[in-house]
């Protein structure tokens, strides 16, 4: 995803839109507006990974 010495705007957008349709998967729905947008990239894939754990979990454990 990071292509040069900087994160563009469309990097950003992707990474978004990965941790909404995460979300809509673990929580059965997509999060409301601008629940992730104030956050930054690291914060974004960090919640994205904690998303993806929560999903895994929900896997395992056969409630998904």
């Amino acid at each position: 995803m990071k292509h040069r010495d900087r994160y563009s705007f469309f990097d950003r957008e992707e990474l978004l839109e990965k941790v909404r349709e995460t979300h809509k998967q673990v929580f059965g729905h997509r999060p409301d507006g601008d629940m992730y947008n104030a956050l930054e990239m690291k914060a974004l894939e960090g919640m994205l990974l904690e998303l993806r754990g929560i999903l895994a979990r929900k896997i395992i454990k056969g409630s998904y």
